[in-house]
């Protein structure tokens, strides 16, 4: 096998490997997911000598919330890029995921999405994502927008599940924060109907 090292070999991945094509629809964004990173760049790194073996170093599921069936997993790991000939021979990315699930799924989607990312990131792959504007918009509500949609569904005559079902979330502490001025006005509109709807007593 080629005496090039871990950097040089990497070097020649990415003169083989210059896109990733986004080719899935995540919350109403485009993405670019594991198997289609994997279909681009596998052939690749095994031509050129490079395995990539993911361990984990921390992971724990955040404290369930009243209300909602879903659980928040965070994973530390470490990617490690590896000369097969010389296994010393490595480049080593730590990097942080975290996964959004209802079952025992998160522990596995973490690792997944963090080998995607560090392969993403070691190859410097043009995706076309904008991973900054998407955290934005993937923020949630606070604690206190949580209450005072509590209080505008109840005003506005309906119940929570039947809010929630329409807003296509399991809870309102999933609503994304740019949903929350929306969501408000169009609960003071039912609000304002149900009062002219109700006579004066």
């Amino acid at each position: 096998m080629s005496e090039l090292n871990i950097y040089q070999r990497i070097n020649k991945v990415m003169q083989d490997v210059r896109y990733a094509q986004k080719d899935a629809t995540v919350q109403g964004y485009k993405a670019v997911t594991h198997d289609q990173v994997v279909s681009v760049a596998r052939s690749s790194f095994v031509k050129h000598g490079i395995v990539i073996t993911p361990s984990q170093t921390s992971g724990a599921f955040d404290d369930a919330v009243e209300g909602s069936k879903m659980r928040l997993y965070t994973g530390f790991y470490i990617i490690s890029f590896v000369n097969m000939d010389k296994p010393d021979d490595k480049i080593e990315v730590n990097i942080e995921a975290q996964a959004l699930d209802n079952g025992d799924k998160g522990p596995g989607k973490c690792l997944t999405y963090a080998t995607k990312s560090a392969v993403i990131k070691v190859l410097w792959l043009e995706t076309g994502e904008n991973d900054e504007s998407r955290a934005k918009d993937q923020e949630t509500i606070s604690e206190t927008q949580v209450q005072q949609l509590l209080e505008s569904v109840d005003a506005a005559g309906l119940t929570l599940s039947d809010f929630c079902d329409s807003a296509k979330i399991e809870s309102l502490d999933e609503m994304q924060a740019h949903r929350f001025k929306p969501a408000k006005a169009h609960l003071n509109k039912l609000k304002a109907k149900k009062e002219e709807a109700t006579p004066d007593a």
